[in-house]
């Protein structure tokens, strides 16, 4: 070939396979025409190492080829094998095998010449590094399963397994995370291995459907499979993390979801520096890894939790015995190698009718009516099974027998093991159970009657079976469903899904009854309660094999426990209210006696000046705020009910028309009101004043709710009967004829704590310049005294509403009287009150319009004088409460001298004295402070005036 390159080129052209020659000397490479075929390049101009040269222009191929070459010339190799890589014009690398040796020598025996040949092994090398990734995945998943059998710590778990990952399977990053169910759906990292330098504290992954829960753990947790990213730089889902991962050198991700019950709890997330570095084989390996991890996190999580049991049940024992005597229910502890009762609780004495010394004497042989081998054999079951649930008949000291169920299980006191037995009397409820199994429509009929359904569920396999009637409790269409576990639980409101639930599955654990209570929505979407009790059936050796229960549906209960609550905080609200009305009314009588000279002197000041006088105008202004404290102390009085106003027969229809008459003008066109009065209402007995006071205050009251934003102010007046349930919330309504009163507004409304409260005098939430506190105090009282009953009901943000129930009467409507003017008079009067002011005010009064006057602050000195003299006084004028004696009893000791002297009552509370009190005294007159100078003469000139034979009733 060195003397005849075209002989050579010719063996080159025909040959089959690659074949290549090197010519030292000439540097010249001879590529055969099957290597261009191989590579998918056109041939070179000149048959050098420039064709070559550019396949081979990776670094690594490039001296993997002429450093193996040239190394092997200078050891003197026969044959050399290389194996290196080729990038093609379509830029993806093939890998290339080549054998070459020595084919010729020069002169001076130096190697003159290499041939060799090419092989395409790209295929081989890929399934190789398959077969590699492969074994390196299998080789993990070995290792993690090891880490597992022996975890017994779930963070610890998660470290190894990140670090397995990591190492044997030769990843960059590997973390696991749990998915947090709080409202962002966050990914809290749990455990990490790897190069990781801050990532995870950045990432702020989510596994909602938002930008930053569309990567691969987001989407992993939420789909349940495993997501990957090929690419880092160019999958659009990377972007929120891509920047920090480049910096870590992640090119590739996989999450593999970690499930329960096929529902994702978390995820554990791969990160290799590579790119397409999952392909389907390894994801499923790594899927089976990601499952093993779920099942030994569920698993540990299990065992911690029955691990905790088991000290919960330890400290249990410890509080036993505390609860061991309070218990209701009959408690035994016998010793399983005699069967003698070591102890018994009270309730267990009272059961059986021994005394407790003669009870702890005996063996539970000498109760139960088993023999005594079945005995031993059923305590022996209770042992090793640690808890079993037991049917049995008992003796008790009079001889009678009882069915008991019998709960009993291992406990272990001062070191010795022994048996506890809660025991239940279920004599009759077994009685009641053979006799609904006697008769299947008797059954039926009860159930019916009851409003009832029977179910029963098999265990394990959940397979249940409901009565006809529990379809409708449920709030289902008959058959509508598979009678199951599962679509028993999505009846139930979500509220109290989940604690139902538990119950559940405490009662399975325990072996014991299933009792909860629950609401429902029936099929008009009302919301009903049911109550349930589930017994446990099992067989021979303590296995439960069903379940069988009844359904109650207990609405009308629960409403009446709902409506004594309700009615239990009105009669509190009544009690308090009572309480600071006597307050109040103690207020308003000092406060009388108070205005009483006041409004005296300015009576005085008025009359003795003229008109032109400035004293004049400044008595009438004296007058004026007199008679606003006076108004005051009347609205104190009608809140404490002792104020009595002066009834007439009204038409409240009338009322709201002057009152809203009276306020239009002054509420804003941004608040319309509407009317829905029944004009064919009765009349009923009230002040008009006052009622005209209720009606204003209520309106002012929906106008400043609504001041701000505006609104609809809606009075309604009809006529009703109270129903049975109105009566039973407010016992004070009587089945007779009530006017309602509603005002309701759309305003800002009010929350509980204000409801509880706004019936007190002088709380308000208002501004201080907008309220006092006494207007729905004295609604109140102004209601109350009028034989009605006023209610309130308020949501925030919505509007208030209330109330207002009076009774009617057939009668039309009268007039009030007024009274006669003031006259002078003449006759001498003995005044009688601890008020100096008072009497000294009274003394000039009455001496300016003619009456010769006597006044003293002491009852006794009062009796004293007058027993001295007893006809030197035409009438007396006494206070009702003072010091050592009272008026009523100085009047009586006056008209033991004296039967017919004429004798005034004056008092500073509202209430009326009792007609029969009066009467007993002899005192003919009752005035109530302040009271005016006409009111005072006119009662005056009349007594004194009257005939001495009138006398007062006896």
């Amino acid at each position: 070939m060195h003397t005849d390159p075209h002989r050579a080129q010719l063996i080159l052209n025909i040959a089959t396979e690659v074949f290549w020659e090197w010519n030292l000397n000439t540097g010249i490479i001879l590529l055969s025409p099957r290597y261009y075929e191989l590579t998918g390049i056109a041939p070179c101009p000149d048959t050098t190492e420039s064709c070559f040269a550019e396949m081979a222009r990776l670094p690594v191929s490039h001296q993997n080829f002429f450093s193996r070459i040239r190394s092997s010339l200078e050891d003197n190799t026969d044959t050399v094998f290389l194996s290196y890589q080729l990038e093609p014009e379509n830029g993806t690398p093939i890998w290339i095998e080549s054998k070459a040796r020595i084919s010729g020598f020069d002169d001076r025996h130096r190697a003159a010449r290499i041939i060799g040949t090419m092989e395409n092994v790209t295929g081989r090398k890929q399934a190789e590094e398959k077969l590699r990734k492969l074994n390196r995945a299998l080789l993990a998943i070995n290792n993690c399963n090891h880490a597992l059998l022996h975890a017994d710590n779930e963070i610890a778990l998660l470290g190894d397994i990140c670090r397995i990952v990591v190492d044997t399977g030769g990843y960059r990053m590997a973390w696991v995370g749990y998915a947090e169910h709080d409202e962002a759906k966050t990914v809290r990292p749990a455990a990490m291995a790897g190069i990781e330098e801050g990532f995870l504290e950045q990432l702020r992954i989510t596994w909602s459907d938002t930008e930053r829960g569309q990567g691969p753990t987001g989407s992993a947790i939420r789909t349940g499979q495993a997501c990957s990213i090929s690419n880092t730089l160019t999958d659009p889902s990377f972007k929120p993390w891509r920047e920090e991962a480049l910096k870590q050198g992640y090119t590739s991700a996989q999450s593999l979801p970690l499930k329960k019950n096929r529902t994702a709890f978390g995820t554990l997330t791969i990160y290799s520096s590579i790119p397409d570095a999952f392909d389907d084989e390894e994801t499923q390996l790594l899927t089976k890894l990601a499952d093993n991890l779920a099942y030994g996190i569920t698993m540990l999580r299990i065992r911690k939790a029955r691990e905790l049991a088991e000290e919960q049940l330890r400290q249990s024992e410890a509080r036993y015995r505390s609860l061991f005597q309070n218990r209701h229910l009959a408690m035994l502890i016998i010793d399983p190698e005699d069967g003698s009762i070591v102890d018994a609780n009270p309730a267990a004495a009272n059961f059986y009718g021994w005394r407790l010394e003669e009870l702890l004497e005996k063996k539970i042989t000498e109760i139960n009516t088993l023999s005594e081998e079945e005995i031993k054999k059923e305590m022996r079951r209770s042992v090793e099974s640690k808890c079993n649930y037991f049917l049995f008949r008992h003796r008790r000291a009079d001889g009678s027998i009882r069915d008991v169920e019998v709960v009993s299980g291992p406990i272990t006191i001062d070191s010795k093991q022994l048996l506890y037995s809660i025991v239940n009397d279920i004599t009759e409820r077994k009685r009641i159970q053979e006799l609904l199994s006697e008769s299947n429509e008797r059954t039926q009929f009860i159930l019916s009657a009851v409003n009832a359904g029977l179910w029963e569920t098999q265990t394990p396999s959940n397979a249940s079976v409901w009565s006809s009637e529990i379809w409708k409790l449920y709030g289902l269409e008959p058959d509508s469903c598979e009678p199951s576990f599962d679509n028993w639980l999505r009846t139930i409101i979500p509220e109290d899904r989940a604690i139902t639930e538990q119950a559940v599955l405490d009662a399975l654990k325990k072996g014991a009854e299933f009792n909860s209570t629950w609401r429902v929505r029936d099929s008009d979407g009302n919301v009903r309660w049911l109550m349930t009790r589930g017994i446990p059936h099992k067989d021979k050796d303590g296995r439960i094999l069903r379940y069988v229960g009844i359904v109650i549906d207990v609405t009308d209960r629960k409403q009446e426990e709902e409506n004594k609550r309700l009615l239990e905080s009105s009669l509190r609200k009544s009690q308090r209210l009572e309480t600071i009305g006597t307050l109040a009314g103690g207020i308003a009588h000092d406060f009388n006696n108070i205005l009483t000279p006041i409004i005296g002197y300015a009576e005085i000041g008025i009359s003795s000046t003229d008109d032109s006088d400035a004293f004049h105008d400044y008595f009438k202004e004296i007058m004026h705020a007199a008679e606003r404290s006076r108004n005051l102390v009347e609205q104190i009085l009608t809140f404490s009910r002792a104020q009595e106003s002066t009834p007439s027969v009204i038409s409240v229809q009338a009322v709201i028309a002057e009152a809203l008459k009276l306020l239009r003008p002054s509420i804003p066109s941004s608040i319309s009101i509407e009317q829905r009065i029944d004009n064919s209402c009765s009349n009923i007995l009230a002040d008009p004043s006052r009622i005209h006071q209720v009606i204003v205050n209520f309106c002012i009251n929906a106008f400043q709710a609504m001041e701000e934003s505006g609104g609809i102010m809606t009075i309604e007046l009809t006529e009703i009967v109270p129903d049975d349930a109105l009566v039973l919330l407010h016992p004070k309504l009587q089945k007779k004829t009530y006017i309602r009163l509603a005002v309701a507004d759309t305003g800002i409304g009010m929350d509980e704590a204000t409801l509880e409260r706004m019936f007190e005098p002088f709380f308000t939430t208002k501004p201080v310049n907008k309220g006092t506190g006494l207007g729905l105090s004295v609604v109140h009282g102004i209601i109350t005294g009028c034989n009605g009953v006023i209610t309130a009901a308020s949501t925030p943000g919505k509007g208030s509403v209330f109330h207002v129930y009076l009774p009617t009467i057939d009668t039309p409507c009268g007039k009030i009287g007024t009274h006669d003017s003031p006259m002078p008079g003449n006759g001498n009067i003995l005044i009688v009150d601890d008020e100096s002011a008072n009497n000294r005010m009274m003394t000039i009064l009455l001496t300016k319009l003619g009456f010769n006057v006597t006044a003293l602050d002491s009852p006794v000195e009062a009796l004293e004088l007058f027993s001295q003299k007893p006809d030197q006084f035409n009438l007396v004028i006494t206070d009702l409460t003072m010091p050592l004696m009272s008026g009523i009893e100085l009047a009586v000791e006056l008209h033991k001298a004296r039967p017919l002297l004429p004798v005034i009552l004056m008092t500073g509370y509202g209430k009326d004295i009792g007609h029969k009190d009066l009467e007993r005294s002899g005192i003919v007159k009752s005035l109530h402070k302040p009271v005016k100078i006409p009111e005072l003469t006119t009662t005056i000139n009349q007594l004194i005036t009257r005939p001495a034979s009138v006398k007062p009733a006896e």
